[in-house]
Protein backbone atom coordinates (compact mmCIF):
# COMPACT_ATOMS: atom_id res chain seq x y z
CA UNK A 1 0.00 0.00 0.00
CA UNK A 2 3.08 2.50 0.65
CA UNK A 3 3.88 2.08 -2.91
CA UNK A 4 0.84 2.96 -4.23
CA UNK A 5 0.92 5.90 -1.71
CA UNK A 6 3.78 7.03 -3.20
CA UNK A 7 2.42 6.82 -6.49
CA UNK A 8 0.01 9.27 -5.58
CA UNK A 9 1.85 11.77 -3.39
CA UNK A 10 4.55 11.68 -5.98
CA UNK A 11 2.01 12.07 -9.65
CA UNK A 12 0.30 15.01 -8.00
CA UNK A 13 3.88 16.73 -7.65
CA UNK A 14 4.86 16.29 -10.33
CA UNK A 15 1.81 16.71 -12.53
CA UNK A 16 2.81 18.94 -14.69
CA UNK A 17 6.06 17.34 -15.91
CA UNK A 18 4.23 14.28 -16.02
CA UNK A 19 1.47 15.30 -18.07
CA UNK A 20 4.25 16.96 -20.52
CA UNK A 21 5.87 13.31 -20.88
CA UNK A 22 2.69 11.63 -21.27
CA UNK A 23 1.79 13.76 -24.54
CA UNK A 24 3.31 10.91 -26.80
CA UNK A 25 0.53 8.62 -25.07
CA UNK A 26 -1.77 10.63 -26.85
CA UNK A 27 -0.51 10.03 -30.39
CA UNK A 28 0.62 6.33 -29.74
CA UNK A 29 -3.22 5.57 -28.80
CA UNK A 30 -4.48 7.51 -31.43
CA UNK A 31 -2.54 5.80 -34.33
CA UNK A 32 -3.59 2.43 -33.80
CA UNK A 33 -7.33 3.51 -33.82
CA UNK A 34 -6.74 5.57 -37.09
CA UNK A 35 -5.16 3.03 -39.08
CA UNK A 36 -7.94 0.65 -41.10
CA UNK A 37 -7.30 -2.96 -39.71
CA UNK A 38 -9.21 -5.84 -38.31
CA UNK A 39 -9.21 -4.23 -35.13
CA UNK A 40 -11.62 -3.35 -31.82
CA UNK A 41 -11.63 -1.14 -29.78
CA UNK A 42 -12.33 -2.28 -25.34
CA UNK A 43 -11.41 -0.82 -22.15
CA UNK A 44 -9.27 2.02 -23.54
CA UNK A 45 -7.01 -0.17 -25.66
CA UNK A 46 -6.86 -1.01 -29.69
CA UNK A 47 -6.99 -4.76 -30.20
CA UNK A 48 -6.08 -7.24 -33.23
CA UNK A 49 -8.65 -9.62 -34.35
CA UNK A 50 -6.70 -12.55 -35.07
CA UNK A 51 -9.16 -14.27 -37.26
CA UNK A 52 -9.37 -11.95 -39.69
CA UNK A 53 -5.41 -11.65 -40.10
CA UNK A 54 -5.56 -13.65 -43.58
CA UNK A 55 -8.05 -10.97 -44.96
CA UNK A 56 -5.56 -8.04 -44.67
CA UNK A 57 -3.26 -7.30 -48.17
CA UNK A 58 0.33 -7.19 -47.72
CA UNK A 59 0.06 -3.44 -48.41
CA UNK A 60 -2.19 -2.90 -45.51
CA UNK A 61 0.10 -5.09 -43.51
CA UNK A 62 2.70 -3.25 -44.36
CA UNK A 63 0.99 0.32 -43.02
CA UNK A 64 -0.52 -1.72 -40.04
CA UNK A 65 3.07 -2.65 -38.84
CA UNK A 66 4.80 0.83 -39.05
CA UNK A 67 1.82 2.49 -37.16
CA UNK A 68 2.05 -0.25 -34.52
CA UNK A 69 5.55 -0.03 -34.33
CA UNK A 70 5.69 3.96 -34.15
CA UNK A 71 3.01 3.81 -31.44
CA UNK A 72 4.96 1.18 -29.49
CA UNK A 73 8.27 3.61 -29.61
CA UNK A 74 6.14 6.81 -28.94
CA UNK A 75 4.86 4.42 -25.67
CA UNK A 76 8.60 3.16 -25.02
CA UNK A 77 10.34 6.86 -25.00
CA UNK A 78 6.96 7.91 -22.48
CA UNK A 79 7.71 5.65 -19.97
CA UNK A 80 11.60 5.78 -19.67
CA UNK A 81 10.77 9.75 -19.24
CA UNK A 82 8.77 8.82 -16.37
CA UNK A 83 10.89 5.97 -14.51
CA UNK A 84 13.70 8.12 -15.16
CA UNK A 85 11.74 11.20 -13.51
CA UNK A 86 10.93 8.42 -10.15
CA UNK A 87 14.17 7.39 -9.68
CA UNK A 88 15.92 10.98 -9.44
CA UNK A 89 12.70 11.79 -7.06
CA UNK A 90 13.04 8.36 -5.09
CA UNK A 91 16.86 8.44 -4.64
CA UNK A 92 17.47 11.61 -4.03
CA UNK A 93 19.25 12.60 -6.94
CA UNK A 94 19.49 14.32 -10.35
CA UNK A 95 19.57 12.90 -13.23
CA UNK A 96 22.79 13.60 -14.56
CA UNK A 97 24.00 14.74 -18.27
CA UNK A 98 25.01 11.25 -18.98
CA UNK A 99 21.58 9.71 -17.92
CA UNK A 100 19.80 12.44 -20.20
CA UNK A 101 21.65 11.63 -22.94
CA UNK A 102 21.53 7.63 -22.34
CA UNK A 103 16.98 8.43 -22.68
CA UNK A 104 17.36 7.22 -25.93
CA UNK A 105 18.99 4.48 -25.65
CA UNK A 106 16.74 3.27 -23.26
CA UNK A 107 14.06 3.67 -24.74
CA UNK A 108 14.94 1.71 -28.09
CA UNK A 109 15.93 -1.03 -25.58
CA UNK A 110 12.69 -0.88 -23.94
CA UNK A 111 10.95 -0.53 -27.35
CA UNK A 112 12.82 -4.04 -28.39
CA UNK A 113 11.26 -5.91 -25.35
CA UNK A 114 7.75 -4.82 -25.78
CA UNK A 115 8.14 -5.67 -29.66
CA UNK A 116 9.12 -8.65 -28.70
CA UNK A 117 6.52 -9.50 -26.09
CA UNK A 118 3.75 -8.15 -28.56
CA UNK A 119 5.74 -10.63 -31.39
CA UNK A 120 5.53 -13.85 -29.09
CA UNK A 121 1.59 -13.16 -27.84
CA UNK A 122 0.97 -12.87 -31.48
CA UNK A 123 2.55 -16.12 -32.65
CA UNK A 124 0.66 -17.59 -29.53
CA UNK A 125 -2.79 -16.38 -30.53
CA UNK A 126 -2.24 -17.81 -34.05
CA UNK A 127 -0.79 -20.98 -33.05
CA UNK A 128 -3.18 -21.60 -30.22
CA UNK A 129 -6.11 -20.34 -32.53
CA UNK A 130 -7.62 -23.75 -33.19
CA UNK A 131 -6.95 -25.18 -29.88
CA UNK A 132 -9.27 -27.13 -27.84
CA UNK A 133 -7.71 -25.41 -24.76
CA UNK A 134 -7.28 -21.89 -26.47
CA UNK A 135 -9.11 -20.52 -23.40
CA UNK A 136 -6.97 -21.35 -20.88
CA UNK A 137 -4.04 -21.67 -22.73
CA UNK A 138 -3.48 -18.33 -24.03
CA UNK A 139 -4.06 -16.42 -20.83
CA UNK A 140 -1.37 -18.26 -19.39
CA UNK A 141 0.87 -17.50 -22.21
CA UNK A 142 0.08 -14.02 -22.62
CA UNK A 143 0.13 -13.45 -18.90
CA UNK A 144 3.94 -14.74 -18.57
CA UNK A 145 5.01 -13.00 -21.58
CA UNK A 146 3.57 -10.12 -20.12
CA UNK A 147 5.48 -10.71 -16.41
CA UNK A 148 8.68 -10.59 -18.27
CA UNK A 149 8.89 -7.10 -19.82
CA UNK A 150 6.44 -5.52 -17.12
CA UNK A 151 9.69 -4.38 -14.89
CA UNK A 152 12.18 -3.85 -17.77
CA UNK A 153 11.77 -0.31 -18.31
CA UNK A 154 12.83 0.22 -14.33
CA UNK A 155 15.41 -2.60 -14.08
CA UNK A 156 16.92 -0.40 -16.97
CA UNK A 157 16.42 2.70 -16.03
CA UNK A 158 17.12 2.12 -12.14
CA UNK A 159 19.53 -0.16 -12.43
CA UNK A 160 20.86 -0.12 -16.04
CA UNK A 161 20.68 -3.67 -16.66
CA UNK A 162 21.01 -4.72 -19.84
CA UNK A 163 17.95 -6.69 -21.64
CA UNK A 164 18.61 -10.19 -20.77
CA UNK A 165 19.01 -8.88 -17.23
CA UNK A 166 16.13 -6.52 -16.97
CA UNK A 167 13.93 -9.48 -17.83
CA UNK A 168 15.19 -11.67 -15.22
CA UNK A 169 14.62 -9.04 -13.20
CA UNK A 170 11.39 -8.29 -14.11
CA UNK A 171 10.22 -12.10 -13.36
CA UNK A 172 11.83 -11.68 -9.92
CA UNK A 173 10.25 -8.67 -8.70
CA UNK A 174 7.03 -10.24 -10.38
CA UNK A 175 7.43 -13.17 -7.51
CA UNK A 176 8.75 -11.94 -5.10
CA UNK A 177 6.37 -8.89 -4.78
CA UNK A 178 3.58 -10.46 -6.39
CA UNK A 179 0.84 -8.96 -3.50
CA UNK A 180 2.49 -5.64 -4.78
CA UNK A 181 1.39 -6.59 -8.36
CA UNK A 182 -2.83 -8.11 -7.73
CA UNK A 183 -2.61 -4.55 -5.95
CA UNK A 184 -1.14 -2.65 -9.22
CA UNK A 185 -3.67 -5.15 -11.59
CA UNK A 186 -6.75 -3.93 -9.70
CA UNK A 187 -5.66 -0.27 -9.55
CA UNK A 188 -5.39 -0.75 -13.20
CA UNK A 189 -8.30 -2.65 -13.75
CA UNK A 190 -10.80 -0.17 -11.56
CA UNK A 191 -8.72 3.09 -12.85
CA UNK A 192 -9.69 1.46 -16.76
CA UNK A 193 -12.78 0.45 -15.85
CA UNK A 194 -14.29 4.29 -15.05
CA UNK A 195 -12.44 5.32 -18.10
CA UNK A 196 -14.24 2.94 -19.81
CA UNK A 197 -17.60 4.09 -18.04
CA UNK A 198 -17.05 7.90 -19.24
CA UNK A 199 -16.66 6.21 -22.89
CA UNK A 200 -20.04 4.61 -22.53
CA UNK A 201 -22.12 7.47 -20.47
CA UNK A 202 -20.56 10.40 -23.12
CA UNK A 203 -22.26 10.66 -26.76
CA UNK A 204 -19.94 9.77 -29.21
CA UNK A 205 -16.94 10.95 -29.98
CA UNK A 206 -16.71 13.60 -27.10
CA UNK A 207 -16.69 10.35 -24.97
CA UNK A 208 -13.92 9.16 -26.83
CA UNK A 209 -11.68 11.75 -27.01
CA UNK A 210 -11.93 12.05 -23.39
CA UNK A 211 -11.34 8.58 -22.72
CA UNK A 212 -8.21 9.02 -24.82
CA UNK A 213 -6.81 12.12 -22.71
CA UNK A 214 -7.53 10.10 -19.67
CA UNK A 215 -5.90 7.18 -20.20
CA UNK A 216 -2.98 8.78 -21.57
CA UNK A 217 -2.53 11.77 -19.28
CA UNK A 218 -3.74 9.70 -16.07
CA UNK A 219 -4.17 6.11 -16.31
CA UNK A 220 -0.49 5.01 -17.92
CA UNK A 221 1.13 7.65 -16.37
CA UNK A 222 0.43 6.84 -12.92
CA UNK A 223 0.74 2.99 -13.28
CA UNK A 224 4.06 3.17 -14.95
CA UNK A 225 4.99 5.11 -11.71
CA UNK A 226 3.49 3.01 -9.10
CA UNK A 227 5.30 0.25 -11.22
CA UNK A 228 8.50 2.31 -10.18
CA UNK A 229 7.91 2.19 -7.17
CA UNK A 230 7.27 -1.58 -6.34
CA UNK A 231 10.41 -2.11 -8.50
CA UNK A 232 12.25 0.29 -6.15
CA UNK A 233 10.43 -1.44 -2.92
CA UNK A 234 13.47 -4.37 -3.13
CA UNK A 235 16.21 -1.59 -2.05
CA UNK A 236 13.71 -0.03 1.01
CA UNK A 237 13.06 3.66 -0.88
CA UNK A 238 9.78 3.48 -1.09
CA UNK A 239 9.19 2.76 2.56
Amino acid sequence: MRALGHAMKFYCEKAGFIIAFSIPFIIALAIPSLVSGPTFIAIGGVFLRTGSIPEISPPEAAVMLFSYLVSMFLISESIVAITLMVKSKRTLTNPTTEVLGALRKYGVTVFMAYTLAASLILIAQLLTFEFEFRSILLPILTLLISLGVMFVPQAMVIDGMRLGRAIEASFSVAKNKFADLLLWMLVGALMLTVSELIFLLLPHPFGSYLVLLVNSLFVIPFLVIYQAHIYMKKYGLAH
